[in-house]
């Protein structure tokens, strides 16, 4: 009798170790078995936030687990901030497009709340992130200038809204930027054409790029290269009159000068090849 006593004392001793074990593992990976482990709705938001740089997944555990502790407590509404934040920290573009989800949800949900200007930004801030040199896919480029539009509609009067358009500047001269770079392309390649097509394209959308002058002195080589020669004077015109300090100045003078020699030799040109016609139409008379 005793001994089988002894054996089921050990037996009990050897499940409780196991328990015990069970509950240190998991609040070791941030889950709790109750409220009572975990603490209150400020204290979880607090072990979060401390996490949230150094271990962004599980801080994220911590956030949602005040959610559903806690879902009408003011930190389960921070939370949710909180699980974007954690997603934006990682940076990866998997990351990126669940932040900026996590983001948009809070501002459909609480738009008149505080933390909504903030998570606003961060949308347009998830597509910054993500924006490739020109010359590359835009895609995410022109997201994020639609977002920073619309926050700026949203939320006009705020100093996020001041930065948002100092933004929106950079991906307006990136654009420029890269259908810019894509008409030097084709103008190396020869297909002036094409080249035209997209400098106009940036001469009539981006009206402040900061580099017209090179701009301006390709469209005059396209033109140039078509021997359309009052187009191609305009537009070196157009840099010696507005970029006088540019390198592309001196450029610009030596193309006019080019034209206005084509041009002045081209009437004596065309009376030679006429001279030459009337003469092997006499020869040919005379035989």
């Amino acid at each position: 009798m005793r001994k089988k006593f002894t054996i089921n004392f050990m037996l009990m001793w050897i499940i409780l170790l196991g328990l015990l074990a069970v509950a240190a593992g998991c609040k070791k990976k941030g889950v709790s078995l109750s409220p009572e482990d975990l603490g209150s709705d400020k204290e979880i938001y607090q072990k979060a936030k401390k996490r949230i740089k150094r271990d962004p997944a599980r801080a994220r555990l911590l956030f949602k687990e005040i959610m559903h502790l806690y879902p009408d407590s003011i930190y389960a509404r921070r939370a949710k901030i909180g699980i974007a934040d954690s997603y934006f920290k990682q940076k990866d573009a998997s990351s990126l497009i669940m932040a900026a989800t996590e983001y948009q949800e809070y501002v459909s949900l609480y738009p008149n709340s505080p933390d909504a200007v903030y998570a606003k930004f961060q949308v347009a801030m998830c597509y910054f992130k993500q924006m490739k040199k020109a010359g590359r896919d835009q895609t995410n480029t022109v997201l994020t200038r639609s977002a920073l539009e619309s926050m700026i509609k949203m939320y006009p009067d705020t100093k996020e809204a001041e930065q948002a358009k100092k933004m929106i500047e950079n991906t307006w001269q990136r654009l420029a930027t890269h259908y810019y770079l894509i008409g030097v392309s084709n103008y190396r390649l020869k297909a002036y054409k094409g080249a035209i097509t997209r400098f106009k394209q940036v001469i009539d959308d981006y009206p402040g790029f900061k580099k017209n002058d090179r701009l301006f002195y390709f469209t005059g080589k396209c033109y140039f290269a078509m021997k359309d020669y009052d187009s191609a004077i305009s537009f070196f015109q157009k840099i010696i009159n507005s970029f006088p300090k540019s390198k592309y100045v001196k450029k610009a003078g030596k193309m006019i000068r080019k034209i206005t020699d084509i041009k002045s030799t081209k009437p004596q040109k065309e009376k030679l090849e006429k001279m030459k016609d009337k003469k092997i139409k006499s020869k040919s008379d005379k035989k």
